[in-house]
């Protein structure tokens, strides 16, 4: 028979997914920053987990003392990437597995990136901005005329002011092709654009099988109307994009960045919105973060800036919570789910 496990929730999860953990007979705690808001301090996160066997973990700090001070034999993250708040080499000298829910967020930051796309090329954010601050609008107390065309026309106007372009027939370069990638790559194809994909870890099979064309980083620079990143930092592409880099990009390029900030060398981006370079700007990260609001990103009129929200779609929560507790009820009678930082755990127990 199954042993019953405590486990202790300290990140955001859905109770449908605390129920399937009660259901199999296990017993359930949850606090911390995922049902107060408040991420715990170092002590407090010690005496919270307690003598839990399992932790679900969110934003606490899971420090060399928090796995020695506690008894935990598995860890599962919310995130996509553990090791930020974990120290997943640590929980391996003592034997811990670390899952964690690869993908979960892939189809919201999907959706963000298009929206990014549009809010850019087609002044979208900008036109509302100006709106509501009485730009282009009638004067207070007076109408507009009941006519089809009520707006200024010359040149000054919206209708010639704030063209943009249209996705039909454009190229989108995509930096990076894993699950978010490759949902950006359907949608992209779905506006008509031709779709060109830089990740030296895909196959180019795989990527066709998208309606894509697998390339060398400088091809899809050179040829991409829009480029956007979704790939993580590590040693080997710290700064791949750089001076060199952009210099290689068409003039008027739109640029997209909701994975990590570190993919782009800071100051040769910021020389290529002063110089012009850029058709615009849409970040969702930044080198440092949260972004100072002095920033001279503010002063553009092409840059759409968001506060590291392209994940944060309402279906993520249930979505994690799933995959989360179906990798633990698979892992306790004895399975091996794929999702885990530290597979050679697994080959230490024999599984």
């Amino acid at each position: 028979m199954e042993a019953i496990l405590e486990i202790f929730i300290c990140a955001d999860f859905s109770q449908d997914g605390i129920e399937m953990l009660k259901v199999a007979g296990h017993t359930v705690r949850t606090g911390g920053w995922g049902f107060t808001g408040e991420i715990l301090n170092e002590d407090q996160f010690i005496a919270e987990i307690g003598n839990a066997d399992v932790l679900i973990v969110g934003y606490e700090e899971v420090t060399r003392k928090v796995l020695d001070s506690t008894h935990l034999k598995v860890i599962s993250s919310i995130r996509g990437g553990p090791r930020a708040n974990i120290d997943v080499d640590y929980a391996t000298q003592k034997g811990i597995p670390v899952f964690f829910t690869f993908g979960r967020e892939a189809l919201p930051v999907a959706d963000f990136t298009l929206g990014q796309v549009l809010a850019i090329t087609r002044k979208i954010v900008r036109a509302d901005s100006e709106l509501h601050k009485g730009v282009f609008t009638a004067p207070a107390g007076e109408f507009g005329s009941e006519k089809d065309v009520i707006w200024d026309m010359n040149a000054e106007g919206p209708w010639q002011s704030r063209k943009g372009i249209e996705m039909e027939g454009k190229t989108y370069g995509l930096i990076g092709f894993g699950t978010v990638g490759k949902e950006v790559a359907k949608r992209a194809r779905g506006f008509g654009m031709n779709v060109l994909v830089y990740d030296p870890y895909q196959k180019a099979e795989v990527v066709a099988a998208y309606g894509a064309t697998k390339v060398e980083l400088n091809d899809l620079l050179r040829a991409s109307d829009i480029i956007s990143f979704h790939a993580k930092v590590n040693d080997s592409n710290k700064g791949m994009v750089g001076k060199e880099q952009f210099a290689m990009m068409k003039d008027g390029v739109y640029i997209v960045n909701n994975a990590r900030a570190g993919l782009m060398d800071e100051e040769a981006l910021r020389e290529a919105l002063r110089s012009g370079k850029l058709g615009g700007l849409a970040l969702d990260v930044f080198h440092q973060e949260p972004i100072k609001r002095d920033d001279e990103f503010f002063n553009y009129p092409n840059v759409v800036l968001t506060p590291h929200i392209a994940g944060a779609g309402r279906d993520v929560i249930y979505l994690q919570s799933v995959m989360l507790v179906n990798d633990l009820l698979l892992y306790f009678p004895g399975g091996r789910p794929k999702p885990i930082v530290n597979p050679e755990v697994f080959d230490r127990k024999g599984r």
